[in-house]
């Protein structure tokens, strides 16, 4: 099957009498007001067990605890890989767009270099990343449900 024409189309949208009808993705959702359940999951895997009051943390068992810690983590390596991805995007263009011509900038762009062991201290804001993208970024690593929209 020929991906490049599989991913061209996966963008199209049915327009006519039946619009209406369409099932929701998570490119089409609007997460400016969350539900109850989706500001829970969406809060448990940012902020961990620091969303819980001390009585809820009280009454989980240690395996509930310790599977949210566990997954928080792993999401908050997730965002600072995606966080330093976007950082060196954003670089690269600078780079390529001030130096056009340079073999030493062509060799440092080719290269995007990640790592677990650097955490990336700028903001959501300041990547200009919105809720709605983190959301989406969270569904395709499956930290968050795939029908995260209808909850």
């Amino acid at each position: 099957m020929n991906t490049e024409r599989f991913n061209s189309l996966q963008g199209l949208e049915y327009s006519g009498k039946l619009e209406a009808k369409q099932f929701a993705n998570e490119s089409m959702a609007n997460y400016e007001q969350l539900t109850k359940v989706q500001t829970e999951l969406y809060k448990r895997c940012l902020m961990g067990m620091d969303y819980y009051d001390k009585e809820s943390v009280y009454a989980m068992n240690s395996s509930k605890k310790l599977k949210i810690v566990k997954k928080q983590k792993d999401v908050q390596k997730a965002i600072n890989i995606w966080k330093q991805e976007l950082t060196n995007q954003i670089t690269n263009s600078w780079l390529t767009a001030l130096f056009p011509n340079s073999s030493d900038v062509n060799k440092l762009t080719s290269d995007s270099f990640t790592s677990d062991s650097f955490v990336n201290k700028l903001s959501f804001k300041e990547l200009g990343i919105k809720k709605a993208d983190v959301i989406n970024k969270l569904m395709t690593k499956n930290f968050l449900p795939k029908n995260f929209a209808s909850l």
